[in-house]
């Protein structure tokens, strides 16, 4: 049975006003403009040329001048600091700017990666122990914190001085540190409220350059560039300014940890676009602390790296456990599936809960749930007395709204609106289930199990170019709040599709309408070789494969339907 992935949602026409003032761009772009907001050549110009806003060099995060005194004390006092991250690509990249930004200024540093099996996220007690006999006295988080209250008033209690670089949503009551910065604070008048958590670490080395001018915030953009884009906050206004200057940076003066990690990944030599980030770079460093066996120390270490000869046996390392990642990723997509599958009927949110189930790769089965039902999907790992399990919603039920209104049922928890995560007692689990499902219901009954896919523009396969390419290009940084272009060609037909991928999962053809002929990747589509339709409309991203010669043009489907 052919199966429809998305609700198409087509765009009105451009009005006439809007094409002169748009004429210098291609029918195909002015659309694309128009569908993000985009009327006039100035909002254009300034959207594809973006330029770091006025209020960026007035306007500092709440604390940043205090977090940068108590950092100069202590490295004048010649003080251990401890830099205590997380083991997701934000976390990471967040955890080697600051480190290598505070080494450059001479101080002695301790990073502190949590192990995601046994610690899970955030600050804890027995690290802050572990840290302070070591010597820390002074103790930055990044991307973690704003909800510890308990574990800060433990590390004061140990004479650590804590300052939280964080970009979650604070809870109730805010923790008793000596500095927080973090956007979302009430009292915060930091314009952006969506920097990443490397943002939020990237503006403390801002404000901490005014006083150290031999430290030179530009040279950590590529860091800033990974963390924003790897996540998933907008790629729109302040982000948008940092990610492009972070791919230039890339692309043209790379550190040498980032090019041992592209060449193990046979990535060298190539243009570094957004996508690559999500799909090539940030899955790398998410791998290690993704797998029960390892910790994430490995990318970090990796980050931290100048010398050939450790980065490319880092980089390696990776890229084993990359491999490793997808094979047990599928394996768990496949039975997550089968359970929610073997369900009389689909609930409002799926949760699945097993003792077989990885923690590390938890929010990969729940993201592949929630994209394939169009629903908010809770899946986790369950153990003797309690269990830890991310969650991954959709626009239409904000997550972490949702666990903030059951919050005692939890030993610790946090996130975002469309990702979060926690910890709960085994006995709390059906309290849980009948809450978050009332929600769910009340919320969620007038949406449609198909996700909405917008398209930009319809084209006919003459109107794709090599020009038309180029100003797509322009785009650059695409991704949430700027997501890729996405065209509809109508009543298309697939010539020698085949079956590609190490499981078979992908769909390789060309498509054609009669007179003009164009290569066609369906990635995750093999199932469709047995129900490809004689006709059909197509919808994709329009990109190019080098591997079948440079420029040539290739169609990413995202989804097709008969004609």
């Amino acid at each position: 049975m052919f199966l429809q992935r998305y609700l198409w949602q087509y765009p009105d026409s451009v009005p006439e006003l809007i094409q002169k003032e748009l004429d210098t761009f291609s029918p195909a772009i002015q659309s694309v403009l128009s569908n993000r907001g985009i009327t006039s050549l100035e909002d254009a110009l300034n959207f594809l040329l973006p330029k770091a806003p006025d209020w960026s060099s007035k306007t500092n995060l709440l604390h940043s001048d205090k977090a940068s005194q108590l950092i100069i004390d202590a490295i004048q006092n010649k003080e251990v600091i401890g830099v205590y991250g997380d083991y997701d690509a934000d976390g990471i990249t967040s955890t080697a700017l600051i480190t290598l930004a505070l080494r450059e200024i001479g101080a002695s540093v301790i990073t502190y990666i949590p192990d995601r099996q046994n610690e899970g996220y955030g600050l804890n007690k027995l690290a802050i122990n572990s840290l302070r006999g070591q010597g820390v006295s002074l103790l930055i988080t990044v991307d973690n914190g704003i909800r510890s209250h308990d574990e800060i008033i433990y590390a004061n209690s140990l004479k650590i001085i804590v300052i939280i670089t964080d970009h979650h949503t604070p809870g109730e009551t805010i923790p008793p540190a000596a500095a927080l910065l973090n956007p979302k604070l009430p009292d915060d008048p930091y314009p952006n409220k969506n920097l990443a958590g490397v943002g939020v670490a990237y503006k403390l080395v801002c404000a901490l350059s005014k006083y150290m001018p031999q430290l030179n915030p530009e040279d950590f953009l590529d860091l800033v560039a990974i963390g924003t884009v790897a996540d998933i906050v907008p790629l729109t206004g302040e982000n948008r300014y940092l990610v492009r200057q972070g791919l230039t940076r890339l692309n043209f003066n790379q550190r040498q940890s980032i090019h041992s990690l592209l060449g193990a990944s046979g990535n060298v030599n190539k243009v570094i676009n957004s996508s690559d980030i999500s799909y090539q770079i940030a899955p790398r460093i998410n791998s290690s602390g993704r797998l029960d066996s390892e910790s994430a120390q490995t990318p970090l270490n990796l980050l931290l790296s100048s010398d050939l000869k450790k980065c490319s046996e880092y980089a390696q390392k990776l890229e084993n456990h990359n491999n490793k990642r997808k094979t047990l990723s599928k394996d768990l997509e496949i039975l997550v599936d089968k359970i929610i599958s073997d369900q009389a009927s689909l609930p409002p949110l799926l949760m699945v809960f097993d003792p077989d189930i990885s923690i590390g790769l938890a929010g990969i089965a729940a993201g592949y749930l929630s994209r394939k039902y169009n629903l908010p999907a809770i899946v986790g790992r369950t153990g003797d007395e309690k269990t830890t399990a991310s969650c991954r919603s959709v626009l239409e039920f904000n997550i972490i709204n949702a666990l903030d209104s059951c919050q005692d049922l939890f030993v610790h928890y946090g996130g975002h609106s469309l990702a979060a995560g926690f910890t709960i007692k085994n006995t709390n689990i059906p309290k849980l289930r009948g809450h978050l499902t009332k929600l769910a219901l009340a919320q969620l009954s007038e949406t449609s199990r198909l996700p909405a896919l917008k398209i930009d523009a319809e084209l006919a396969l003459e109107d794709l170019n090599i020009s038309l390419y180029k100003e797509i290009q322009k785009l650059e940084p695409v991704g949430e709040g700027n997501p890729a272009p996405v065209f509809v060609t109508k009543n298309l037909r697939a010539v020698k599709p085949k079956r590609v991928g190490k499981n078979s999962d992908h769909l390789k053809m060309a498509v054609t309408d009669g007179t003009r002929s164009i290569d066609a990747i369906c990635f995750g589509l093999g199932d469709l070789f047995f129900n490809l339709p004689p006709a059909f409309d197509l919808a994709y991203n329009l990109t190019t494969n080098d591997y079948l010669g440079p420029g040539m043009l290739q169609l990413q489907v995202l989804d097709l339907v008969p004609s």
